[in-house]
């Protein structure tokens, strides 16, 4: 049984071909006289004896014995050509019905792929293998014996290969010694022969041929090729090298040679090596000694030093370049990828049934990192609706599709992210369908986050200590209990409390509107990491989107509420403590907490407020010295590092609150060009003009922790709407006059 599992189209291709050589014979007939004798072969004399036999038996049994009787050789004649007409007719027929039923026992074999029951599995291949031995009988019983060694020599080769090593599908040795055993040679040649005779009566005799040695040592070779090398050949002919006989393949590459481009073998090899990769396959062999053992030449890029030239898209290695940069490492995760089966599985099962009403795809399935690719069309009464297409093919995927699918992968409808974007009439690239993880949850490791997150909280701490670090009445009482062993400092954790209070809440409500949106569209979120920033308490708090959001305008929502919210938290706390600053009593002012005038230079929005509330707006604190200490309420303070901590986390750079917000807007090709200007822009304005209080820190943190995209939505195409983009503009506007010092 396990050959026959293993390799049944390399016996349903013997039978085809058996089957169209009787359709050729007959052929034949009708062109030729029926007595060149060169036309038939010695099973189909037999056949035709029992026929002639059988036909005058079944005139006589009709009565009509008596016209076979000789009256003249005119008659004679007529009655033996309308025999063998009606002969051949019957031949024809009974070709026609064999073809038919090998195609039925082809569409069995496929359906036992889904059989999970191994019992039933085991009896429904002994049901086909016995209806394969019936119909090769009736086709030519000489095959029968050929096919019998065959599948003993498979069985003894397989069982020899088992005894040493399990064999796992996805695993393959890079010098695999698979040995052709005789009566496996003998089958091949009995293809041969029978291809050779197909050949002749089609009267393709000028054509080249290939020789039965040749056939055999090209088998051989072939065998002897690393499996991705194998798959890549027979892929590029339309044919499954674990299906289909190796003497079949030859065969087929043989006659589609002329047909076949180095790039195109290249690019199939790429992809064979990059699925192995994914899968976790032992097949590591270099594409330089693939690429040498097949006599193809390595294709170097035409200009790899232009920065502006386009990536290839029939290079896996620029292909896979180019979705790396668009789509995050959370959607790459090692064992979390979908197999090309597993893809397969929904073009067949979903897209095959109900694609006319949904997405009818274009061709077969593209592996790319982190999942695969497919290109089509949206049928008409759906266009500018992906939100609809996505709630269909939900719908199709749960009735239709495995629970175990459905539960590790999902369908989204993005841009294409590969170069192939390039060459397409839309400017942002053709809409396809990507299949993928559903969990893209990140994979940092925990203790990490929570250092960083420590790091963070132990620099607030110290912040929140050096606002009052220029107060004299403060610095001496604490001096005053230095080694001291029952020292008392709770009038000084009293004086840090409202600090902390305030920006507490700030960053609290912050992170509650980003949770609530995310509770109203049904994805989930991580818990949120401190990330640290020089001169301000914290940079920001990070989390990640776990499950894919909705839509692109979902993104956005959830991106642009958590800044804005923070912004207007932090602009309440600046003004209430301003206003409490200028009501202190002298004992309040003897223990206030400071900041210097250069600290509120950083933000031009934030000093004015200042300058406007407590100097009336003519410059009198903006025109200190920048090391003069400025009184404030903890209040003020907490609220203008509030403002600038939400407008740092504007900035629409990879995936910030701002950068989900381009994202949204812009969608990832034109995020990915915007999102290099400005950060360029930054990097360029922190060397040049001399302020690396908080932007060199920024850049070199967010470098590390923020520089990937934001996860693939369910739909991708439909971008953010103009109201969406003009709330963007003004919290941009809002962040870009926080952020700008004060000259």
């Amino acid at each position: 049984m396990r050959p026959l599992m293993k390799n049944p189209h390399a016996v349903f291709t013997m039978l085809v071909v058996l089957t169209n050589c009787v359709a050729m014979s007959n052929a034949a007939f009708f062109i030729r006289p029926s007595s060149s004798s060169s036309w038939i072969s010695p099973s189909q004399s037999q056949r035709r004896a029992t026929f002639d036999s059988r036909y005058n038996c079944h005139l006589q049994h009709r009565g009509i014995h008596h016209l076979m009787a000789p009256t003249d050789n005119s008659t004679i004649e007529k009655l033996q050509q309308q025999a063998n007409k009606m002969k051949l007719e019957a031949e024809k027929l009974e070709a026609e019905l064999n073809l038919e039923k090998i195609k039925k026992l082809e569409l069995a074999i496929g359906a036992t792929e889904h059989i999970k029951d191994k019992k039933k599995k085991v009896q429904k291949w002994n049901d086909i293998r016995a209806d394969i031995k019936a119909l090769a009988s009736r086709i030519d019983p000489s095959v029968l014996e050929s096919l019998e060694k065959t599948i003993v020599a498979e069985e003894e080769r397989t069982i020899a290969s088992t005894s040493v090593m399990p064999r796992d599908t996805n695993t393959v040795m890079d010098n695999e010694e698979v040995k052709m055993d005789s009566p496996r040679v003998s089958t091949e040649t009995n293809l041969y022969a029978k291809r050779q005779r197909i050949v002749s009566s089609m009267g393709n005799t000028d054509k080249e041929k290939i020789t039965e040695a040749e056939l055999a040592a090209a088998v051989e070779l072939y065998v002897l090729l690393p499996r991705p090398m194998r798959r890549a050949l027979a892929r590029s002919i339309d044919l499954d090298d674990n299906r289909t006989d190796p003497a079949i393949i030859v065969l087929n590459l043989f006659d589609l040679r002329e047909s076949l481009s180095d790039e195109t073998l290249q690019r199939l090899y790429q992809e064979e090596l990059l699925s192995r990769e994914q899968n976790g396959s032992g097949d590591q062999k270099p594409l330089d000694v693939a690429m040498k053992t097949t006599g193809i030449e390595k294709r170097e890029p035409d200009d790899p030093f232009n920065p502006f030239a386009y990536p290839d898209a029939n290079n896996v290695r620029d292909v896979n370049s180019m979705v790396e940069n668009f789509l995050p490492r959370q959607t790459r995760k090692e064992g979390m990828v979908p197999t090309k089966e597993e893809a397969d599985m929904f073009v067949t099962q979903v897209l095959g049934k109900v694609g006319k009403k949904t997405f009818q795809p274009s061709g077969p399935v593209e592996s790319i990192s982190g999942g695969f690719l497919i290109r089509g069309n949206m049928v008409s009464p759906l266009k500018g609706d992906g939100d609809k297409l996505m709630e269909l093919l939900d719908e199709s995927i749960v009735e239709m599709m495995p629970k175990e699918w459905n539960e590790k992968y999902q369908v989204s409808y993005i841009v294409d992210p590969t170069p192939q974007m390039f060459v397409d009439e839309n400017v942002n690239g053709s809409p396809v369908l990507l299949v993928h993880a559903r969990d893209m949850s990140p994979s940092t490791n925990i203790l990490l986050t929570t250092g960083v997150s420590s790091v963070s909280l132990f620099l607030t701490f110290v912040f929140a200590i050096s606002i009052f670090g220029q107060n004299d009445t403060v610095m001496q009482r604490i001096t005053a209990v230095q080694g001291q062993l029952d020292y008392d400092l709770t009038w000084f954790n009293q004086l840090l409390t409202p600090f902390l209070v305030a920006l507490g809440v700030t960053q609290v409500c912050h992170e509650m509107s980003h949770l609530a949106v995310a509770k109203k569209d049904g994805f989930k979120i991580t818990p949120p990491t401190i990330l640290p920033l020089l001169s301000l308490p914290y940079m920001s708090f990070q989390n990640r989107i776990k499950t894919s959001p909705k839509n692109f305008s979902s993104l956005f929502n959830f991106a642009f509420v958590g800044p804005a919210v923070g912004m207007t938290v932090s602009l309440i706390f600046l003004i209430l403590g301003l206003q409490m600053t200028m009501e202190m009593t002298p004992e309040q002012v003897q223990y206030s907490s400071s900041v210097p005038v250069g600290f509120l230079k950083l933000s031009s929005l934030g000093a004015n407020i200042v300058d406007y509330i407590l100097g009336g707006g003519d410059g009198i604190i903006l025109q200190q010295d920048p090391n003069t200490p400025v009184l404030l309420h903890p209040f003020a303070i907490a609220g203008f590092s509030g403002l600038m901590i939400n407008a740092i986390d504007s900035i629409p750079l990879a995936g910030t609150d701002g950068g989900r917000m381009s994202q949204a807007l812009l969608g990832r090709p034109g995020h990915t060009a915007f999102s290099g200007l400005v950060y360029f822009g930054l990097l360029l304005y922190t060397v040049f003009s001399g302020h690396q209080d908080i932007f060199l820190s920024y850049l070199f943190v967010t470098s590390f922790t923020q520089r990937d995209l934001e996860i693939p939505a369910r739909n991708e195409v439909d971008q953010a709407g103009i109201g969406q983009a003009a709330l963007a503009l003004i919290l941009w506007s809002v962040a870009i006059l926080t952020l700008s010092p004060v000259n």
